[in-house]
């Protein structure tokens, strides 16, 4: 049986029981994987959009300004996405029963495709910010949401 009190251990955990029915905390399964992913991609929007912006702004363009917006922008998405994310949850819970909502978290917490997706968010944000602070965290990111669409495109 599994310990109803780690909300995370689905995210990280590797070996995974098949035959596990138990979804103890549906809401938080499906709302962390939603707030992983608004966090990706808002890092991403952002991380494009603070240099388009400064470079569409600003009369000075050197390289410094650059990647200080890079990584501005990126770390402006990452607060915007995560702060999404359980807005997202609820509009998509909006009008579920629970029965389909404990279908969602049972199919995402056996699809490999998107636990990996969800694991290197968390990995490369987190390596990426422990080797060179707040530019790697953005570049983390930004690489993770990245590959993860050209994995979903090639396969």
């Amino acid at each position: 049986m599994p310990s109803t009190s780690n909300v995370f251990k689905y995210t990280a955990d590797v070996v995974q029981e098949k035959l596990d029915p138990e979804i103890p905390r549906p809401v938080w399964e499906y709302g962390i994987h939603i707030t992983i992913r608004s966090a990706q991609c808002g890092t991403f929007i952002g991380s494009m959009l603070g240099p388009m912006a400064l470079l569409l702004t600003q009369k000075e363009k050197n390289r410094q300004n650059i990647m200080n917006s890079f990584v501005m922008g990126g770390q402006a998405g990452a607060v915007i996405g995560t702060a999404l994310g359980p807005v997202l949850t609820c509009m998509k819970l909006r009008g579920l029963c629970d029965l389909i909502l404990y279908g969602k978290c049972y199919s995402l917490r056996f699809d490999e495709d998107a636990l990996r997706r969800d694991r290197a968010a968390v990995f490369s944000a987190a390596a990426g910010y422990l080797s060179s602070g707040a530019p790697g965290f953005v570049i983390g990111l930004d690489v993770s949401f990245l590959f993860s669409k050209l994995v979903n495109y090639f396969h």
